[in-house]
């Protein structure tokens, strides 16, 4: 089946290497909203795709299932990412990862395009006649307010998943809930620090 790309990518990076999600507190009667949109398959496909074309960002996942995963990442265009777990910090540079281990660091290949999958929350390939997307209305991420929708892929996993836009029109979000080899699991992704200048990464 077909995880979320974030969570694919970790569990493969996490393998090289050797708490539940946050709760959305419910939003405030008086918080300002984020407008319903005309068309919610257009809107989260429009999200995804201005996600893509960011400069940087920050995301933080929890994994609950099969085994829990707790780790944040860092990007910086075009090709460069920083992972942070239990095992340390790990960077990947195009497609390069540099496997830092005992004072040593060495250089394991990545396969081409794998990490591209962090710049489109959805399939790069996704059209809205592919998307059914069902608006849940208001909620909030972090103290922001945003939209939250649940989207189901034609190609993906039947199970879907929630995902929320903020006001800026970029996902704030997202969370997929399904089994994998016969297990239940559960994963939150957060996105922060869209656009953010002060994020560098440079060769371990």
């Amino acid at each position: 089946m077909r995880l979320l790309p974030a969570v694919a990518v970790l569990s493969l990076l996490l393998s090289a290497c050797g708490q539940s999600p946050t709760p959305t507190a419910p939003a405030p009667v008086n918080a300002p909203s984020v407008p319903a949109a005309t068309d919610p398959a257009q809107a989260v496909l429009a999200a995804s795709q201005r996600f893509g074309q960011l400069r940087s960002f920050h995301a933080t996942l929890h994994m609950q299932g099969p085994r829990t995963l707790e780790a944040t990442m860092d990007f910086v265009a075009p090709d460069r990412y920083r992972l942070q777990t239990d095992e340390g910090v790990q960077t990947i540079i195009g497609d390069t990862f540099f496997l830092q281990r005992a004072g040593e660091v060495r250089q394991v290949p990545v396969p081409p395009g794998l990490l591209a999958q962090w710049r489109s929350p959805l399939p790069a390939d996704a059209v809205a006649a592919d998307l059914a997307v069902e608006d849940l209305g208001d909620d909030r991420v972090g103290g922001e307010t945003a939209r939250r929708y649940r989207v189901r892929h034609a190609r993906a996993a039947p199970d879907g998943l929630l995902y929320w836009i903020g006001a800026q029109g970029l996902p704030l979000r997202i969370e997929r809930q399904g089994e994998t080899q016969s297990q239940a699991f559960k994963a939150t992704v957060d996105y922060s620090r869209f656009n953010d200048d002060t994020l560098r990464i440079d060769l371990p």
